[in-house]
């Protein structure tokens, strides 16, 4: 027989009256009513499964669509993506979906514009307005009244217009290398490194950086061995390339040694690939050349309309649906002296003629500015958007000599092309140009955890990527260096990514 101390009956005792005591507690009948409650501690018996807005063209279209996340953990109720600069939110009609049966769901509105403080109830039928401008809390309480829970109610407005492109004169840098005795400036970008070619008539300067924005720029004095053509400056991942006055090639890996190539073209169209592309001339016509040679390549005549001198510099792009990296340039003059509006691609191996003939949107344009961005588009049914790649023509000569101040996008890759609304306008104070380059260059944004920004993700964003456009110089109507690099982005970029 096993001997038991007092100590141990005691503790058997009290283990026994804790495992009985939760149950007689939950389950005691009062002398005055014999309901058995049973009182829960889960959160799902105040959660607010959906938030929404009802119907109402009078104050936006489709305001019915617009999606709401609701955060239990931090009480918040809130659109990530805002509305439209300017909507009404002073009497909007709600709608609410809960997890379970609630005993009642309160808003208590205080601080707002047209609404005196009050307190509403929220039922399935109810039809009275809410006005968001001020405070708005929702305070949910469970079927059985012991569980209460607090969410704050936020219906977000753009205060700017998320889709207008910006070039805040905050952002003006000067132009690296400026001088007011240039006779020839221009950037390009070999791999990860931007080389700038400042060249006065008698002293040439190549500045080398990582970075557009805020980075600082070495500088170092070159002794050319000729005289470059310093708008011709293109650049492959591994060589710099140039043409000298008198239409000579010349090749360097850095910008400080420069040796020929053994070759003399009319212009210097850009790169594609490891390789550069040309036109040559000849006693019969102009061709096209590249440097170096792939295997079994050989000079072709231009194409009728083909621009020999002052289109855009050749810019290289890749699309999902092509097999090899496409090239593009716009505008310039043929080889009989006109001035195009032509859009031409390169995919390789031949050039083509792009642009819808019946659409001349683009006017003929030299030393136009050409580069790949992008725009939004509404996606269908519902209040949210999506980029597309979108080419951008900026700039140039018109064929009165005057130089362009409108913007032009292509969404179908250059085959049309309009004309920027309003949202996309090159500003008053951005001088007007020819001959810039331009950029894009995704940098990271970063914001405060700190600052509670509402957002559509379960953990907290800190940093994303936002792709920025850097016009690099170009020339005004009187052939002078503009001294200033200008930074554009969409607002809607610098804001917390939506998901």
């Amino acid at each position: 027989m096993t001997k038991r101390n007092p100590l141990y009956l005691l503790l058997t005792i009290v283990v026994l009256l804790s495992s009985i005591l939760p149950f007689t507690s939950c389950n005691k009948k009062d002398s005055d009513d014999d309901t058995v409650y049973s009182y829960s501690t889960s959160t799902q018996t105040t959660l607010v499964t959906s938030f929404g807005l009802q119907a109402d063209a009078d104050v936006l279209a489709s305001l019915d669509s617009v999606y709401f996340t609701v955060d239990y953990d931090r009480g918040l109720i809130y659109n990530a993506d805002s509305l439209p600069v300017g909507t009404d939110i002073s009497g909007l009609k709600v709608k609410v979906n809960f997890q379970n049966t609630v005993s009642s769901a309160i808003f208590s509105i205080t601080g707002a514009t047209s609404q005196a403080d009050t307190t509403i109830e929220y039922t399935a039928s109810m039809s009275k307005k809410l006005d968001f401008t001020g405070k708005t809390l929702l305070t949910v309480t469970s079927a059985d009244k012991s569980q209460v829970k607090e969410y704050e109610v936020k219906v977000l407005v753009h205060k700017t217009n998320p889709d207008l492109l910006v070039w805040p004169m905050e952002w003006r840098r000067d132009l690296p290398g400026y001088s007011s005795s240039a006779t020839g400036h221009k950037t390009v970008q070999q791999g990860e490194v931007y080389r700038t070619m400042v060249y006065n008539g008698t002293e040439c300067k190549m500045l080398s950086s990582s970075s557009l924005f805020g980075g600082s720029w070495s500088s170092q004095t070159v002794d050319m061995p000729f005289t470059p053509q310093v708008s011709t400056l293109t650049a492959t991942d591994e060589a710099l390339f140039i043409l000298a006055e008198d239409g000579t090639l010349y090749a360097s890996t850095d910008g400080t040694d420069w040796a020929s190539c053994g070759v003399i073209w009319h212009n210097l169209l850009g790169a594609y690939e490891d390789r550069v592309l040309g036109i040559l001339s000849g006693d019969d016509g102009y061709y096209h050349d590249e440097y170096p040679h792939t295997e079994d390549f050989a000079v072709t005549p231009v194409e009728d309309g083909f621009p020999v001198s002052h289109s855009s510099d050749m810019i290289q792009t890749e699309y999902t649906w092509a097999v090899s990296q496409q090239a593009m340039l716009v505008g310039g003059y043929d080889s009989e002296g006109n001035l195009l509006s032509d859009v031409w691609g390169y995919d390789g191996e031949q050039w083509a003629k792009i642009n819808n003939s019946h659409n001349h949107s683009l006017p003929a344009l030299a030393d136009a500015t050409l580069f790949s961005y992008c725009t939004y588009k509404k996606l269908p049914g519902v209040r949210r958007y999506g980029l597309q790649q979108t080419w951008y023509v900026m700039g140039g000569r018109l064929s009165d000599g005057t130089l362009n101040s409108k913007i032009y996008l292509s969404n179908t890759q250059g085959i049309v092309w309009t004309k920027a609304d309003t949202t996309i306008v090159q500003p008053d104070y951005v001088p007007k140009f020819y001959g810039a380059q331009a950029f894009v260059n995704y940098e990271t944004m970063s914001a405060s955890v700190a600052n509670n920004m509402p957002r559509r993700v379960s953990s907290p964003i800190t940093t994303w990527e936002c792709p920025f456009i850097y016009l690099m110089g170009g020339y005004n109507e009187e052939d002078e260096l503009l001294p200033h690099v200008w930074r554009g982005v969409f607002n809607r970029m610098t804001n917390y990514p939506v998901y």
